[in-house]
């Protein structure tokens, strides 16, 4: 791959010009090759990439195995797994009443009551007629799976090879940029973003679509990493979070929140969270850049299937306190318009 063109920018949050240079960072993730610049905001504190890929060479930054483009959709583990559990909490806390729970035995119950957060975090509240939009659905994972509970779910995706399989969920996939999508105000219930907000040019621009969309009552749904969070805190230039060069912005919870503000919107919740997986690709880059015996005896502890799980289970046991101090790796904000 040749070298791929930068430019400078403004400040996509409040757009000043004046910005300070924080490092020079590699792709530590898929290898794409070049140095890419990680800035901050002078008048507002954002971090960003600054000179930042060129828009039209975005696409050349997303390999062929780009996770999130490379699977094909499939069901919740939790419904597939805990079926009658996870109706429960759906019809109960979450406002599913269509979905039957005449079948519900006690045990069923007792392990709903274990599971409940988890289905909390992971499903969105029912709202109006139950219309769902999913902004960068790639292969329509999600949308299959609330498809599955009652949504009438619709996508948005760039991608022409992922947008071909979200169709086998739903012929309603808008291929392209979200800003050119063509579904009408007020026609969703829930329009939903995970992981999708940090690769775009125009944040702001696509949040405030997002609100658009929204019929009144109306809920968007947004996750991000969070740069203020305990891996990029512990890890810096190594944290996967950064993600160079596809993510253009690195939200802090102050930031989002002001960009949620300057779209037209206001954050209603926020839920920090995160996965061992997060942080062991952390740990992964940050050994990999090393040299010496010890990076060598970390690397070879990570690969092993024992070391690797002995740490998984330590960091499930003190992510909780990471959430508790909201700290999280990411945060899933719950927008309504203001």
């Amino acid at each position: 791959m040749s070298g791929i063109a930068l430019e400078t920018v403004a400040c996509p949050l409040c757009g000043a010009t004046a910005y300070t240079p924080r490092g020079r960072l590699r792709d530590l993730s898929l290898g794409v090759p070049g140095e890419f610049h990680l800035a901050a905001c002078d008048a507002c504190g954002l971090l960003y990439q600054n000179p930042r890929v060129r828009v039209d060479q975005l696409d050349r930054i997303y390999p062929d195995h780009y996770g999130p483009h490379s699977h094909e959709p499939e069901l919740s583990r939790t419904l597939r797994e805990r079926s009658r559990a996870a109706r429960w909490v759906l019809a109960r806390e979450l406002g599913y009443r269509h979905l039957g729970t005449d079948d519900v035995r006690l045990a069923d119950r007792l392990r709903a009551a274990w599971q409940g957060r988890r289905l909390r975090d992971e499903f969105p509240p029912w709202r109006g007629q139950g219309r769902l939009l999913d902004v960068g659905c790639a292969t329509g994972r999600f949308i299959r799976q609330m498809q599955e509970i009652g949504w009438q779910v619709a996508g948005i995706e760039v991608d022409p090879e992922a947008a071909s399989k979200a169709r086998q969920v739903t012929p309603r996939i808008f291929e392209g940029d979200a800003m050119a999508a063509e579904f009408a105000p007020g026609s969703f219930d829930v329009v939903t973003a995970f992981h999708v907000i940090e690769h775009l040019p125009e944040p702001v621009a696509t949040l405030r679509r997002m609100l658009e969309w929204l019929a009144p009552g109306g809920l968007a749904i947004v996750e991000v990493p969070n740069v203020a969070g305990v891996g990029g805190r512990l890890f810096g230039r190594y944290w996967s979070g950064l993600d160079f060069p596809r993510h253009l912005i690195h939200f802090s919870p102050r930031t989002m929140r002001a960009m949620v503000d300057r779209a037209g919107g206001r954050v209603v919740g926020a839920y920090h969270r995160g996965k061992p997986r997060y942080l062991i690709w952390s740990l992964e880059h940050l050994v990999a850049d090393r040299p010496g015996a010890a990076a060598a005896l970390a690397k070879v502890v990570i690969g092993s299937r024992l070391g690797r799980g002995a740490l998984k289970l330590g960091l499930e046991l003190g992510l909780p306190l990471a959430r508790g101090l909201r700290l999280g790796e990411v945060v899933r904000y719950t927008i309504a318009h203001a």
